[in-house]
């Protein structure tokens, strides 16, 4: 790929840390879309002989490329092309309303439009193939929709820890629909508890148990702030309801041909581990590893658990 294919798209800022850089030759720059909202993308080429393919990396809620830089640097080292790109209304992709600090979607939908032109005007002209779709949270769940719609684009993939469900459930339908009555759409959901922009406690997060890359990214957000998001909207709330419901569908599951690998963590406190689980009987070609005492984000894990995430991948993607 030629790179002057993308000096027409506005460079974008990333973060780094002393000790924590991004992979080299990240470049990364605003992809505009069909309704003026920018993407922040960042992609990574390998160049050489034994180049795989490309990894379409996706994180979830609240994230931001530069936590991943670990993550990316490793599917580099296994000859891999690595593109990612922030969802709207987080990280530094453009918000869609004017509190930056409140996570905004009307629906879900909007999302996959997104990630259709991202794979139809970046990844199908610029990247090599095959393509592998790797997505984290609520990733994951957009990422599961984008192999259900697009079912010949991906040739494998990898859901960490999929938003395909909670244990409060039944609060976040009822307050979402009682705010109908009371309150905006961008006004935070209530009993959400936003933070506020106040760092939570490594003791006290429900998503690693190593506390290293926890502080890592803790001081990622330091440098830059307005990268993390406070809390959830009615509309975000409704927004992920109305998702739930889709992949729901009689038959919509059974529908998605592809290979793929879940990766499941029993405790997590975000997601719903056993809502996981039963999504992955309903599809047809999948595997699911469950980790036992790991919390919600495994690429952020003790590196003894991202060993054998690591070892399962390697299996899964060279079988």
């Amino acid at each position: 790929m030629e790179e002057y294919e993308f000096l027409n798209f506005k460079k974008a800022p990333y973060i780094e840390l002393d000790d924590y850089k991004a992979p080299k030759d990240i470049k990364s720059y605003f992809v505009p879309m069909d309704d003026g909202i920018r993407l922040r993308v960042c992609h990574w080429i390998n160049t050489s002989k034994e180049k795989k393919g490309t990894i379409l990396l996706q994180q979830g809620h609240n994230e931001f490329i530069e936590k991943y830089y670990e993550t990316i640097q490793e599917l580099l080292d296994k000859n891999y092309s690595v593109i990612a790109f922030d969802w709207r209304g987080q990280g530094m992709s453009d918000h869609q309303i004017d509190d930056i600090h409140k996570a905004f979607i009307k629906d879900f939908e909007r999302h996959d439009t997104d990630l259709k032109y991202i794979l139809e005007e970046i990844i199908d002209k610029n990247f090599s193939k095959p393509l592998i779709g790797i997505g984290h949270s609520m990733g994951g769940c957009i990422m599961l929709s984008a192999f259900h719609d697009h079912p010949n684009r991906f040739s494998k993939g990898i859901l960490s820890a999929p938003m395909l469900g909670f244990k409060n459930e039944r609060f976040l339908i009822t307050a979402s629909s009682l705010m109908n009555f009371f309150k905006k759409d961008t006004d935070y959901l209530v009993g959400s508890k936003p933070n506020m922009g106040k760092e939570t406690q490594f003791q006290d997060n429900d998503l690693t148990s190593d506390q290293k890359r926890y502080k890592r990214n803790i001081h990622l957000v330091r440098k830059c702030p307005n990268i993390r998001l406070w809390g959830v909207t009615n509309a975000f709330a409704k927004a992920v309801n109305k998702r739930l419901k889709t992949i729901r569908k009689s038959n919509w599951a059974e529908e998605i041909g592809l290979d793929l690998l879940i990766i499941n963590n029993l405790k997590d406190r975000v997601v719903d581990s056993e809502k996981i689980n039963s999504m992955e009987k309903r599809l047809k070609k999948s595997k699911i590893i469950s980790f036992e005492k790991t919390e919600h984000e495994i690429f952020m894990e003790k590196t003894k658990y991202r060993k054998i995430m690591w070892k399962e991948i390697d299996i899964f993607l060279n079988k």
